[in-house]
């Protein structure tokens, strides 16, 4: 059994938060034993499903070129050994766009938000772990656009993500976390939109461990220096629900965490569905510890 890495849950967190925190330029870019196979995830899709993994627009060349050099310089200050076998996949496909090379270095997606009269637009994307959402639908939409369905967003922190995008000070860094529950660990989970989704009707409590997935996604931005875009970064983790059943504070942490989001937030992530064979789940594998 492997301990989930990040658990924004944690203490039964759920809602809509800003929940930004500084991190150091160190602790930017996730690196772990997963790289391989991501990066040639990352190169099947580009292959295969290019349009809907990657768009960009030519004005925002120039903080693509930005962004790739900024991961170069972080590799290279702090992951030096990774830097040299990381700059190998750029030789798998002529004619790569900056940002595709910067994508291919990096397990996070990389994601391109260009001003423009005091509000930021998606400009460029590599997106390979889309949770639950279309990149060709949301492309060149402004950050209030890209969360308008996200309950709350618009009346309650839409202004303050935007303000604080506007002030934020070059090379510094912030995450935050977001986390659902999916049936399957699939990274590319695209979707027109979130009510699209039909969750599977044979979920239950004695199978649910098995069929269900934790996906947290890792979120950090920074605004680049010259270009003063900002680069959105997502790394996805997904850890099975089977993985926690012998951790008792995390199991109570994931199950408080359901019970805390909002109907509106239950629906949005789809847990609506599979909530009461989830609960009765959790509230087997507390049982079975206590």
């Amino acid at each position: 059994m492997r301990t989930p890495i990040h658990t924004p849950y944690k203490n039964g967190k759920g809602g809509v938060q800003v929940g930004l925190e500084p991190i150091s330029s160190s602790e930017w870019l996730e690196i772990d034993n997963l790289f391989l196979s991501e990066i040639q995830n990352k190169k099947n899709l580009f292959n295969t499903k290019h349009k809907q993994v990657y768009q960009d627009t030519p004005e925002s060349i120039n903080s693509q070129k930005e962004v790739l050099e900024s991961i170069l310089e972080n590799l290279l200050l702090y992951h030096p050994k990774h830097y040299e076998k990381a700059k190998k996949n750029l030789t798998f496909r002529d004619n790569l766009t900056p940002l595709e090379s910067a994508a291919l270095l990096v397990q996070e997606d990389l994601l391109i938000m260009m001003p423009k009269d005091e509000e930021y637009f998606l400009s460029a994307a590599s997106l390979c772990s889309p949770s639950n959402w279309s990149l060709r639908e949301k492309f060149k939409k402004s950050l209030l656009d890209l969360h308008k369905d996200v309950p709350s967003y618009s009346d309650l922190i839409g202004e303050r993500v935007n303000h604080l995008f506007t002030n934020l000070k070059n090379n510094r860094i912030f995450q935050r976390f977001n986390w659902s529950i999916y049936e399957s660990p699939e990274l590319y989970q695209p979707a027109l939109n979130k009510a699209s989704i039909n969750r599977a009707d044979n979920i239950s409590e004695t199978n649910a461990g098995d069929k269900l997935f934790i996906r947290v996604e890792r979120q950090t931005i920074k605004k680049l220096n010259i270009s003063k875009s900002i680069l959105f970064t997502v790394r996805v983790h997904i850890t099975p629900l089977v993985e926690i059943k012998n951790d008792l504070d995390l199991l109570k942490d994931l199950k408080k965490g359901i019970k805390n989001l909002t109907v509106p937030l239950k629906y949005y992530k789809s847990i609506d569905q599979i909530e009461e064979p989830l609960t009765s789940w959790l509230k087997a594998a507390i049982n079975s510890l206590e």
